[in-house]
């Protein structure tokens, strides 16, 4: 029997690397989807990342990281960087199943003569197939101190906060998030005729909506929720509107991938997608660990190892709770889970129309899900007590006070009813009335003030569009 050869490794490597093969005249013409908002941040973080540092890109299965990754060999090489300076090698293809990431680098190398001190471009793609793989790819910023080495995870992620640094400050952690509903207008082409451009004013200031806009942005906001977390079932629509069929049978199939959950030493599949689709059925709802036991009959330590892989593959978030003083839990036995894209309860179950009144937790999803790719989304909870709640809060990495108080109303019943906002309302009284205070909205947009507090009522979908711009929630990495 033929066993593989290094130089049977290397005709794979090639068939990769197409560009290894241009030369000072080709033009280069990748023909990929338009560049996520996320792009010139993560260009730029690589590209300044010191000495011996690797960078992980870590986000959900179809989420664009393989996309992004061949975006910036592209860029490279359009800005002068020698093709045969960059690897790109998937750990998904399976010759390279056997192989340490040190033999395929130093193939590479050796093949094109980088010495230890070269400049190279190095990129792991499904690095978490790789076994030890933080240590193995430390091990090669050691060897050469000037690559620029990035492995991209879809599991067993070292952090699943953006911009954390891990293994003593050696490794740089950068979320790509499903899409955002910014990227979702763009992609479409919605933006430019809801906002003019891009929304902004002349200054960058003030947001312009256009006139009688709201209805359609509400249509927009209405897709996105249902089928608009991934770029592929755009792309994959006609005349740009998201293809159902990619959510229903793409998305479900391909997003909870058993091979990455056997991975983290679940064994059981089966009984991880049951907790799976149940915490999907509960998005936006606050859980306790004693429910989900007795719900799903699963052990309290299992349990933890299922949440903990389906944060890790970035399918789901769960937010901690504060109490009615804005105080945090030294346990925190109940929590609010979330969908990282409310698409997701699509896949798995059906599209929701905004007339239902499950909507709203599908709306509060899809808001949540725009601070996943910023490091600010540390600073945001929920707050419950016996008698009341608070759907969504910030609180000032300083002061530890709610900055930014937010309360769900898609049905407009606080216009439409006797009703107020009461427990919202008293919670920024007693902890810091000067905390900037939302009421999300269907579809009505005005100030107003209850008990001293002044109140915002914006449209949750263009809000859900404002967060981008607003520097103290923004979501995407500046």
């Amino acid at each position: 029997m033929h066993t593989i050869t290094d130089n049977d490794l290397f005709h794979r490597l090639a068939f990769d690397n197409p560009w290894w093969e241009f030369k000072d005249s080709t033009r280069v013409a990748f023909k990929n989807p338009p560049k996520r908002a996320f792009f010139p941040a993560f260009y730029d973080r690589v590209m300044t990342s010191g000495t011996s540092r690797v960078n992980v890109l870590a986000g959900p299965l179809r989420a664009g990281k393989t996309v992004m990754m061949r975006q910036m060999v592209a860029q490279l090489v359009e800005q002068g960087v020698k093709s045969t300076s960059i690897l790109y090698c998937s750990l998904t293809t399976p010759s390279y199943t056997a192989a340490d990431l040190a033999i395929l680098f130093e193939m590479f190398c050796r093949r094109y003569r980088h010495g230890p001190d070269a400049e190279i471009y190095i990129f792991f793609d499904e690095v978490q197939y790789a076994r030890d793989w933080e240590k193995q790819l430390l091990r090669l910023s050691e060897m050469r101190p000037r690559a620029k080495i990035v492995g991209a995870v879809s599991s067993a992620s070292p952090s699943i906060v953006s911009g954390t640094s891990v293994m003593d400050g050696r490794m740089e952690v950068f979320v790509l998030p499903p899409l955002t509903f910014l990227e979702f207008l763009r992609f479409r082409g919605t933006e430019e005729k809801l906002f003019g451009g891009d929304g902004k004013d002349g200054d960058g200031g003030a947001m312009t909506l256009a006139p009688n806009g709201l209805p359609a942005l509400n249509q927009e906001f209405h897709r996105y929720v249902n089928f608009g977390g991934f770029l592929e079932g755009i792309l994959s629509g006609k005349d740009g509107v998201p293809a159902p069929a990619f959510v229903r049978d793409g998305v479900a199939d391909r997003v909870l991938h058993k091979d990455l959950a056997s991975l983290a030493g679940v064994n059981d599949p089966q009984e991880l997608n049951r907790l799976f689709g149940l915490l999907a059925f509960n998005t936006a709802r606050e859980v306790s660990m004693d429910d989900l036991a007795k719900a799903t009959g699963i052990a309290k330590n299992t349990l933890r190892k299922y949440l903990d892989y389906l944060e890790q593959a970035f399918l789901i978030r769960r937010i901690n709770r504060v109490d009615r003083d804005a105080k945090t839990f030294q346990r925190q036995v109940f929590f609010k889970v979330y969908l990282t894209s409310p698409s997701l309860y699509a896949a798995l179950f059906a599209p929701v129309p905004p007339s239902d009144q499950f909507f709203q937790r599908l709306a509060e999803t899809a808001l949540v899900s725009q601070w996943l790719g910023s490091k600010a989304i540390e600073n945001l909870y929920y707050a419950s007590w016996r008698g009341g709640a608070v759907d969504l809060l910030t609180l000032h990495p300083e002061t530890g006070k709610p900055d930014h108080v937010y309360d769900l109303d898609w049905a407009n019943a606080y216009v439409r009813t006797d009703t107020r906002p009461e427990q919202m309302v008293n919670f920024v009284r007693e902890n810091n009335q000067a905390a900037t205070t939302y009421v999300l909205t269907g579809s009505v947009a005005r100030n107003a003030a209850m008990k001293g507090v002044d109140l915002t009522l914006a449209p949750v979908a263009l809000y859900t569009y404002w967060i981008e711009r607003d520097p103290t929630l923004r979501s995407f990495h500046g």
